[in-house]
């Protein structure tokens, strides 16, 4: 029987009555979709609880104004793939950016993903903010690495932009989760990184994915924000590998003009009975 979810009815009702000038930012994150439509990881079919999970937020949520996807796009780095996920997210109708996270081939995903709608661009200004696009991919390693190029865009496009909001979305998470094993796997220079963000004060939050779950903290007045994955979730609080009871899912944001962020997660109502719980790993 599938499990209801508790966290199911997501806070969605504050997008509606928020002031002008406000950016309404849809997150997905972590899809994993494969070149074969009928792909699956875990048991669970990734471009139907894509599908599903798009589905809802188009019913439940107001229109949005743009969509970020962090990360993990296709899970055997194929261009059909990218293909089938570009063709996917142009049916939204909104600007659509995509980074890349440790499943992906950054240069594939810029080939098959440069284009309008969706597109990989580095930064996106809208309103009065700014939202930077990095790559924390490492070559060959889980874990995460912003390379020189990815701190030195960082830093330029902050320093020609201190009269906006900025939010920094990047796959890795830049501080530990509290799950033993995936924080193996986070931000390996986070040091590099939050030194750059302490020295621009018009940064407001950072967002990731990676995870497999909701999560937010603040460091030094800046949110800390990671979202639930389109697919499974991750047991949070584990020292080991866990496959969480909470459906696919994504998270809102509204970005308002004075500065604040709103957020909340949305989630299917419950989680597809072809899980494969027992796993250990994947």
């Amino acid at each position: 029987m599938n499990r209801p979810n508790d966290d199911a009815k997501s806070n969605a009702p504050q997008l509606t009555s928020l002031p002008p000038g406000t950016l309404r930012v849809l997150q997905l994150s972590d899809p994993h979709l494969y070149a074969d439509p009928e792909g699956c990881l875990l048991g669970l079919k990734t471009l139907e609880t894509l599908n599903q999970v798009l589905e809802k937020a188009q019913k439940e949520l107001p229109p949005m104004d743009l969509t970020l996807v962090t990360g993990d796009l296709v899970h055997d780095a194929s261009t059909a793939g990218y293909d089938l996920l570009q063709e996917r997210l142009t049916t939204l109708g909104m600007p659509t950016y995509c980074i890349p996270g440790n499943h992906d081939d950054p240069a594939l995903l810029n080939s098959c993903l440069n284009g309008n709608p969706v597109s990989t661009a580095n930064q996106v200004q809208q309103n009065n903010w700014l939202i930077i696009l990095l790559n924390s991919k490492k070559p060959g390693e889980e874990k995460g690495l912003l390379d020189s190029g990815e701190l030195d865009k960082l830093e330029s496009i902050l320093g020609d932009n201190p009269d906006k909001h900025a939010l920094v979305c990047l796959h890795h998470n830049p501080v530990p989760v509290g799950s033993g094993w995936l924080d193996t796997m986070q931000l390996e220079n986070a040091d590099e990184f939050f030194s750059i963000i302490d020295s621009h004060p018009q940064v407001r939050g950072i967002i990731w994915g990676h995870v497999h779950q909701a999560f937010e903290s603040e460091r030094n007045s800046v949110r800390l924000i990671a979202t639930p994955s389109t697919c499974f979730q991750f047991t949070p609080q584990t020292t080991e590998f866990g496959l969480d009871e909470k459906p696919p899912g994504c998270r809102w944001l509204a970005l308002l003009p004075n500065g604040e962020i709103k957020t909340d997660v949305l989630y299917l109502d419950s989680m597809p009975e072809s899980l494969e719980r027992s796993t250990k790993g994947y």
